[in-house]
């Protein structure tokens, strides 16, 4: 038998269901992405307003049309456990909304936590890879490349990271990099479309002054445009 408790109950349950599909309907229609109505309220409300800080052209022209949560183990620093993006989906650790991280921009006073610094990094995987020519990705081209001297194979003088991090594997870097060239963090040493990633993120975030000069350069004229009268 249904008591009125048990009413109020199964009506506050039908409410808040509405009102999460009503915000899964809204960033499908204003960021092209879409999102399982099954995924939890709370990751849901994360993700809608970590979206609000962005221009939405931006994200849309990030490619991304299909995104979930899924429990990719305990968040690390430096291990590559908080997201992955393959082919216009995006998948990220439900873990990393718990990480109390918080990222500061000396300059501007700007700040972002781990999960909005991650979400824009996988967002950077995105727009790396829909923006690419003759099936290169922006990353992998001469002009980014150039801006760190990566090179996949050993160069005289030039370096590769090796990351040891407590409880996860270790990470040898897939390319070796100018002694000589910046980065927004330790973890984008890796390669160059973690730096790419990462130097994304941390400009559509405005976090800018983590972006070496040669850097912020290129992303101007990329992203410039969405930011204009901002």
């Amino acid at each position: 038998m249904l008591t009125i408790a048990k009413l109020r109950r199964i009506a506050a349950d039908v409410q808040e269901f509405g009102e999460k599909v009503d915000v899964i309907e809204r960033i499908k229609d204003t960021y092209n992405i879409g999102i399982d109505q099954d995924t939890d309220e709370e990751y849901v409300e994360i993700l809608n307003s970590s979206l609000k800080k962005l221009p939405p052209e931006l994200v849309k022209d990030c490619g991304i049309k299909l995104l979930a949560f899924e429990d990719l183990g305990p968040s690390k620093e430096y291990y590559p456990n908080h997201g992955k993006y393959v082919h216009n989906t995006l998948v990220l650790n439900h873990n990393i909304i718990d990480d109390p991280t918080l990222i500061v921009d000396p300059d501007s006073g700007n700040a972002v936590n781990k999960f909005d610094q991650t979400f824009y990094h996988e967002l950077g995987h995105g727009w790396d890879d829909v923006h690419g020519t003759g099936g290169t990705d922006l990353s992998l081209q001469k002009e980014w490349l150039g801006l760190s001297g990566w090179s996949k194979e050993p160069v005289p003088g030039h370096r590769r990271v090796i990351i040891r991090e407590e409880g996860a594997p270790v990470l040898k870097g897939e390319y070796y990099y100018s002694p000589e060239a910046g980065f927004t963090r330790f973890y984008a040493k890796r390669n160059p479309w973690d730096d790419f990633a990462d130097s994304f993120s941390y400009y559509v975030a405005g976090l800018k002054s983590f972006i070496p000069e040669n850097k912020r350069g290129y992303f101007d004229k990329k992203l410039g445009k969405y930011f204009r009268g901002m």
